[in-house]
C-alpha cells in the first residue's frame, strides 16, 4: 500500500481523506497478496498451482495459463488472467543464491 495515503490520514485527520480511495487501495493490496501462485507440477493438460499465502492447491487447465510457464513459475492474477510474475521470480532466485553463498562460505 502506498504509505503516503496513510501519512495523509495521520497528518490531515480522518474527515479530510477520500475514504473510497483508501478502500480501493486496501482492497487492491489484499487481492494482490492473495493472488500469487507457484506452479507445483503438471499432470497431463492440468497445471497444479499452489497459493503462496494459503498453501491451497488448485488444478488449472494449462490452456488458461501463459506460454512459457514451467514448474516453479510464479503466477499472479491481473484483470482475471494469470500472468508470469518475473519480478517475484527474480527476487526468489536472488534469495536462493544468497542462501547458497552463505551456506558455502
Amino acid at each position: 500500500m502506498d504509505i503516503s495515503l496513510l501519512n495523509e490520514i495521520l497528518n490531515r485527520g480522518q474527515n479530510d481523506i477520500d475514504v473510497n480511495q483508501f478502500k480501493r487501495e486496501l482492497t487492491n493490496k489484499f487481492e494482490e497478496m492473495e493472488n500469487r501462485y507457484t506452479v507445483d507440477r503438471f499432470e497431463g493438460d492440468i497445471a497444479v498451482i499452489e497459493n503462496r499465502d494459503t498453501g491451497e492447491m488448485i488444478n488449472i487447465n494449462k490452456n488458461d495459463l501463459p506460454n512459457g510457464i514451467h514448474e516453479g513459475s510464479i503466477l499472479k492474477i491481473n484483470n482475471g488472467k494469470y500472468e508470469i510474475d518475473l519480478e517475484e521470480e527474480k527476487n526468489i532466485e536472488q534469495r536462493i543464491k544468497d542462501k547458497m553463498n552463505k551456506l558455502w562460505k
